[in-house]
């Protein structure tokens, strides 16, 4: 917490303290055609521009429908049901026939948010936010791809593409470095990895620390890279454990089973979570950690209630009689390993989350994240969404889980962060204000659930 002044008696923030936030969940958009062209290395610019052409040729790249009205002062765009669908297929948004309508619309909305390519109106929304510092990704479902890469949040490629991929994230890294130079102390930029050519692999995580930037995004387990307890990788964990480096796999990756027909959408947002853990145990119990007792592995965007049931059948497991190779491997329970190199990116945490997640004394391994701009994150609402979180934890559980674990994960400079905060952070008082929003406000499909489960 910025420390503008003394706490009261009993370890009780002052009113008008403020508290240092940081986002681990947020994304960037960079457009291939006017931003990151000028990043490619002259000897494929004949290749970059055949992939922006075949790129546009498949609907992709943007999404501006000449039908779409726009009203004047609220600046919102309102598409129909066949434009909208038409926006959410370019967008990477699967299954959008089956998507509300109300989600669509917003979605496209925030597509078209200047803070995912224009650094300047990006820090005014942290400003508005309370965010001091964020931690970016790629994937600003506005159609924007990595170049030549299969690997983005939004995946789009084709094997024609496959020895370029290395190319193509170097583009993305490259312009990524740049982005966040305007303000290093407050972003940790998340770079991209050639999952294709682990050898490369390696050369980008060292090239992206020399840049400035803060970790890799590991794409979670497929069938089309060796598993993550491969030998072929321990190159790359030795370079982020050098670096410094945490390795993070955001929200809806993995392999993703082709479902149609009635209920494909819900069959998908069954699993899509479910699909992002499996590195989690994969390296655990794979004996990465054991290896490479200072790497650190966030999922991001998650819920909490997965992890302690987790954590006990991945012991049981390794106490049972049949498990004594997994023993041998590793000196200690994984929940140890669990606890000491592996964080949850709770984005849009939710009140109950929080309290589960101390109850269950892992107040220090997860961390609130806003998702902006993307329409299920709490954004434009992201102070009200903090104050329905936080308004009935304690103060010392609040400093960690909304900025005291990701400093110390990412590597932020505390002291200044605190510097940040004192100007735009919420206050004591403002966090402490219970928030419920209006029966008919649109708001992050997430940012205010009540329960457990993905919308209650």
């Amino acid at each position: 917490m910025s420390q503008t002044s003394d706490e009261t008696p009993g370890g009780q923030p002052a009113d008008d303290e403020r508290y240092t936030v940081v986002s681990t969940d947020s994304h960037v958009g960079p457009s291939v055609k006017e931003q990151l062209r000028e990043y490619c290395d002259s000897k494929h610019l004949a290749d970059f521009d055949r992939f922006v052409e075949e790129m546009e040729g498949h609907g992709l790249l943007s999404y501006r429908s000449s039908e779409a009205a726009k009203p004047g002062a609220d600046e919102s765009w309102s598409l129909g049901r066949s434009q909208a669908e038409r926006f959410g297929k370019s967008a990477g948004i699967r299954n959008a026939d089956q998507v509300g309508l109300r989600f669509l619309q917003r979605s496209y909305e925030h597509s078209l948010m200047p803070g995912l390519q224009d650094h300047s109106a990006r820090i005014a929304d942290m400003d508005k936010s309370g965010v001091a510092a964020d931690v970016i990704f790629h994937g600003g479902l506005n159609g924007q791809s990595i170049p030549f890469s299969t690997t983005g949040l939004i995946a789009w490629g084709d094997s024609t593409y496959n020895p370029l991929e290395p190319a193509g994230v170097r583009i993305y890294n490259r312009w990524l470095a740049d982005f966040v130079s305007s303000a290093p102390q407050r972003h940790a930029g998340i770079a991209h990895i050639p999952i294709s050519d682990p050898e490369a692999c390696v050369r980008e995580v060292e090239w992206a620390a020399a840049a400035g930037l803060k970790g890799i995004n590991l794409p979670a387990p497929r069938g089309d890279f060796p598993m993550l307890n491969d030998p072929v990788w321990e190159p790359l964990w030795a370079a982020c454990e050098d670096t410094g480096l945490s390795l993070n796999t955001h929200g809806g990756g993995g392999e993703h089973y082709p479902y149609q027909g009635q209920g494909a959408l819900t069959m998908y947002m069954m699993e899509t979570a479910w699909r992002t853990r499996r590195g989690l145990w994969v390296m655990i119990l794979g004996g990465v950690f054991a290896r490479h007792p200072r790497l650190k592995l966030v999922l991001t965007e998650q819920w909490l209630d997965w992890a302690p049931g987790v954590i006990d059948d991945m012991d049981g497991l390794y106490k049972s009689p049949a498990s004594s190779a997994v023993r041998a491997a590793l000196p200690e329970p994984p929940s140890e390993y669990f606890m000491r190199n592996c964080y949850i990116g709770a984005s849009f945490m939710a009140n109950w989350e929080a309290k589960f997640g101390i109850e269950h004394d892992l107040a220090f391994n997860i961390m609130w994240g806003d998702d902006y701009p993307h329409a299920e994150g709490t954004w434009p609402h992201t102070r009200q969404a903090m104050r329905s979180t936080f308004h009935d934890i304690e103060p010392t559980h609040i400093r960690q889980l909304i900025g005291g674990t990701a400093i110390d994960v990412y590597g932020f400079d505390r002291t200044e962060l605190e510097k940040i905060a004192a100007r735009i952070g919420p206050t004591a008082s403002e966090l402490s204000t219970p928030y419920s929003p209006p029966e008919d406000e649109v708001v992050g499909l997430y940012a205010f659930r009540t329960g457990p489960g993905i919308f209650i």
